[in-house]
């Protein structure tokens, strides 16, 4: 709510000015290097998929994995398991191969690998299986009874656990090596390890005993001032709110006061249209400020954000504030609509919390890299159909989006689903295969039989050296028999019949190839991002692949599949 009030009765005014400083921004550098170009088997583990399990999210529970790590890893898991063909539809007890080390079971070999490197120097080791809630930290604290020097004794009990590549990044039931006793802890480091041929990007060092959910999430999209408003202002609108970033904005204190904001310095989210977030950058505002507004409103809410702060803890924040809506990290595809069903992976989903909200949709966010492609217009265009908003972020630039495409679509083809007759002749023209309409045809001759007769059929159709005949209604078993032994191939199709069923029938007749069932296409089969959209209709092969369908068909998805699958679609 936006009030101004103006005038006599107004006695003071509680201005609060802030000049805009700006943020230093730390950029991320890390890069992942390659030895070799073959992905090694050597540093390999095999798990075993869950049901709902997405190759991104078992990537991301990989030990050290960044979401920057994320693409690389994909294509390196596709290598190592060239007999699974679609990895974005894996099934509950296949088996993969995958790159690094088991977050939850470290191999033999690399807890072998680190204890002989002590060996000599008299200390002994012990394991250590991690608990729900564990840091590394506050093992050594409880386990070691360490009380100073956190950082050295992490790096040490990082050498003894090659596996662990960031400190802030261990999992519940991951088994860790430790010094028996905390003297050992000032044993020297132990020679490096040997060296993989697939190394992961070092992540940046985090403040020891930081949560580790806060540190995964930092880094993602650390971004200049400007550039993180403008993705955090794409994605309150998305949610059909509204973000003011410049002028003032007015809240009345009592009758002879009001507070005048300088947006520029403390942004404002309005939500819902009843709830207010002011986002206290930095810091800056006072706790009379955050006292004020909340002695006096309860719609009303104060968050600090660090110049630090990415875009995901941020949304963190002011959802934890407002309750209103929650984000979380995606564990499986985003999928919208039905017909065709189409499937988007995202790293982040905003769902609003009551189902009365609903209205309000949901909202993927992508993290994309300078190597990672960026989602086809049509795709995003067709999951907002479906109130599902797609934003991208790439780290560098703030908001990525793919330009439109412009696909040259001829108007979809639409067959009369009856009667029988028109919609067979509108599926051969549709396919371009000649037909005749209501042919005579002679069942007997006077001079054979003593007597004409003849009857007409729907439609004739020459195929190579095959005369065919269509009736949409039956004849006598007479008739058929001095047809057949005539030399044409009768086909029966009936108006009663469901049109995929007459399809079949005359498909069938004429020899065209067909496939009915569920249809599904990837973006990662055309080397294009991890999304996947599918549909139950009829494949026919006419030169080039048409589907048939007996639903509207999104046109931006038809134009997707024009472009990159050589197909088109017919209706009926």
């Amino acid at each position: 709510m936006r009030k101004t009030f103006a005038g006599a009765f107004i006695v003071c005014i509680v201005t609060l000015l802030f000049q805009m400083q700006a943020f230093s921004v730390q950029e991320d550098t890390a890069e992942l290097s390659f030895s070799k170009t073959a992905v090694s088997r050597k540093n390999v583990h095999l798990y075993t998929v869950e049901k709902g399990d997405v190759l991104s999210a078992i990537i991301r529970r990989l030990p050290g994995i960044t979401e920057k790590d994320v693409p690389v890893y994909y294509e390196m898991t596709r290598k190592l398991n060239p007999d699974i063909r679609n990895l974005d539809r894996l099934s509950a007890g296949q088996t993969l191969v995958l790159p690094g080390k088991s977050p939850l079971a470290p191999d033999a070999a690399a807890s072998d690998a680190a204890r002989p490197a002590l060996a000599g120097v008299g200390s002994g080791l012990r394991d250590y299986r991690v608990k729900k809630g564990d840091t590394l930290i506050h093992i050594l604290r409880r386990e070691l009874g360490m009380t100073t020097a956190p950082q050295k004794a992490l790096r040490r009990i990082q050498s003894l656990n090659p596996s662990i590549r960031n400190v802030n990044r261990i999992y519940a039931g991951q088994k860790i090596v430790l010094p028996d006793d905390p003297a050992s802890s000032a044993l020297p480091l132990p020679p490096a390890a040997r060296t993989t041929e697939i190394q992961a990007p070092a992540a940046p060092e985090e403040p020891p005993g930081q949560d580790a959910a806060s540190a995964d999430a930092r880094g993602a999209a650390v971004l200049s001032p400007a550039a993180r408003l403008a993705v955090l202002k794409h994605i309150v609108t998305q949610m059909k709110g509204n973000m003011i970033t410049s002028g003032n904005y007015y809240l009345p204190v009592s009758k002879t006061e009001q507070l005048t904001i300088d947006c520029s310095v403390i942004p404002v989210v309005e939500l819902d249209n009843r709830t207010t977030i002011f986002l206290d950058l930095e810091h800056r505002s006072n706790r009379h400020l955050k006292k004020i507004i909340g002695d006096h409103w309860n719609n009303y809410h104060l968050v600090a954000v660090d110049d630090k702060d990415d875009i995901i803890v941020i949304m963190k924040k002011i959802f934890q504030t407002t309750k209103t809506y929650e984000i979380t990290k995606a564990q499986t595809p985003l999928v919208v609509g039905s017909a065709p069903a189409l499937e988007i992976l995202v790293d982040w989903i905003i769902t609003p919390r009551a189902p009365r909200k609903a209205s309000a949709g949901v909202q993927g966010i992508r993290f994309v890299y300078e190597a990672s492609p960026l989602l086809p217009r049509a795709v995003v265009n067709a999951a907002r159909q479906h109130a599902a908003a797609i934003t991208e972020i790439s780290p560098a630039s703030g908001l990525a989006a793919k330009a439109e495409e412009l696909y040259a679509l001829p108007p979809l083809t639409t067959l009369p689903a009856a009667p029988a007759r028109d919609f067979s002749y509108a599926l051969l023209s549709a396919l371009n295969i000649p037909a005749q309409k209501d042919t005579d045809v002679q069942v007997f001759n006077i001079a054979r039989d003593g007597f004409n007769l003849s009857v007409k059929a729907d439609l004739s159709v020459v195929r190579g050296d095959r005369n065919i005949l269509i009736f949409s209604r039956p004849l006598p078993t007479q008739f058929i028999g001095v047809l057949e032994k005539a030399g044409y191939h009768l086909i029966f199709i009936a108006d009663e019949d469901e049109p995929s069923k007459n399809m079949e029938k005359i498909l069938r007749g004429l020899g065209v190839l067909f496939t009915a069932g569920y249809f599904s296409f990837s973006g990662r089969d055309m080397n294009q991002p991890p999304y996947e959209f599918g549909f139950t209709g009829t494949k026919i092969r006419a030169g080039k692949d048409i589907y048939a369908v007996d639903f509207d068909f999104n046109p931006e998805l038809r134009g997707l599949l024009q472009e990159y699958w050589s197909a088109s679609v017919i209706r009926y």
